[in-house]
């Protein structure tokens, strides 16, 4: 039976499970993971910290964090056949399809792959979490035939990331923004990557199939696609004596302003409060800079446009700012949605834990949502099969099944 009121909305407003990972309040403008506030977490905590929270439901001791951190980087360093796949892909492959093919690859070096014990989903969880970064940055060097020698040892998962990214040690303020960033990006709900994850999940598929479908989710433009856009909007603007007049081009053609709104949130995005507060200071009085202030002006001008023209107001969500600020670290524009897969892996490992493990009552059940048929229906019996030989075609190029011509035809 079809239901107007739910097909064809991409399931928004449809509840589809419990969940105790994390909550976004779209019009109160909040974002908690496992109960702690985004701001907290943001200016309080580490990655690795934020990781185990997610994973195992708490944040950790100091003893916990120890040695969370030392496995962390015990599975920095690729198996074998994983580096050997990077070296096979092509030096013209999207960066988020070489990511998604090597999460599987990784899947036969993992010792717990058969295992439905938390404790060890949680270290299949910290090897891809720890992998997926290395993967990333061993296929920026490989594609522009540079040498990747590795992360340095003793480095944050955050410092490893963003040195292999630059390929230089990082300084300790461009990690702590490297944190802040991944801490952010790291859950944020049911959005369609982490569905994708967990309706995979809810097969019993193992983690890495899981994993590996949430980026396949997550390359697309509507989705992680989004900060990459965001920064290639900013560099046809230019700088800032050109906004005034792309925006109102941009309105009177009916396209949008990229980075303003969000599928969710009605007010602010807590997250991008939090980034454009912490970027104006690390980026103050450097050359790359110029690309913030831009960001910053566009909003202003779009959303007083906006406000005028439609009575709309729209607010810059974290993909507004974490563009120009991964442009000024001189990460490559086409590895904004890898960095973005990178930060949300381990809210994805939490989604499928949660899932196999059936920790919510009543126990979640193999996704499987109806569809409306509404293809064609020839007869009381169904389209008449007519055989091979017998199959002309139709004289006026009409589709087969439905051109009743075409039939006749063939029935001579």
């Amino acid at each position: 039976m079809s239901d107007e009121g739910t097909k064809n909305i991409g399931l928004r407003g449809v509840t589809v499970a419990d969940t105790k990972v994390s909550l976004v309040d779209g019009e109160a403008g909040r974002l908690i993971y496992r109960g702690y506030a985004i701001e907290d977490l943001a200016r309080r905590t580490t990655y690795e910290e934020v990781a185990y929270l997610l994973l195992l439901g708490r944040l950790p001791t100091r003893d916990e964090l120890g040695q969370a951190t030392a496995e962390l980087q015990e599975y920095r360093a690729l198996p074998p056949p994983a580096e050997a796949y990077l070296r096979s892909r092509p030096s013209t492959a999207r960066p988020m399809d070489v990511l998604q093919g090597a999460i599987t690859v990784l899947a036969d070096d993992d010792p717990d792959l058969d295992s439905q014990q938390r404790a060890a989903l949680v270290r299949s969880s910290f090897r891809i979490i720890s992998r997926t970064a290395t993967i990333a940055n061993s296929w920026l060097r490989l594609r522009s035939e540079l040498e990747f020698t590795g992360p340095a040892p003793g480095e944050t998962h955050a410092a490893a990331f963003l040195h292999g990214l630059l390929n230089r040690t990082p300084t300790a303020e461009e990690t702590r923004l490297m944190d802040v960033l991944l801490v952010l990006h790291a859950e944020h709900s049911f959005n369609a990557s982490t569905f994708a994850a967990r309706e995979v999940a809810s097969t019993r598929a193992h983690m890495y199939a899981s994993v590996s479908a949430a980026f396949g989710a997550l390359s697309g433009e509507l989705h992680g696609g989004a900060n990459a856009r965001v920064m290639k909007m900013l560099l046809e603007i230019g700088n800032e004596s050109n906004v005034e007049s792309w925006v109102e081009k941009r309105l009177d053609a009916g396209q949008r302003v990229m980075g303003l709104g969000h599928a969710v949130y009605t007010t602010i995005d807590p997250r991008a409060a939090i980034l454009r507060d912490l970027a104006e200071k690390v980026l103050a009085g450097r050359p790359e800079e110029r690309w913030f202030r831009l960001a910053l002006k566009v909003a202003e001008v779009a959303r007083r446009r906006l406000r005028e023209r439609k009575d709309l107001d729209l607010y810059p969500n974290v993909d507004f700012y974490s563009s120009p600020v991964l442009y000024a670290l001189g990460i490559p524009i086409d590895m904004f949605p890898v960095f973005f897969g990178v930060a949300r892996t381990a809210g994805w490992c939490a989604h499928v834990i949660e899932e196999q493990l059936a920790e919510a009552q009543p126990k979640p059940a193999l996704y499987r949502p109806e569809s409306y048929y509404t293809g064609r229906y020839c007869g009381p019996q169904g389209c008449q099969f007519v055989p091979l030989e017998n199959r002309l075609g139709c004289p006026a190029g009409h589709d087969y099944e439905g051109c009743t011509e075409a039939q006749a035809l063939a029935a001579r």
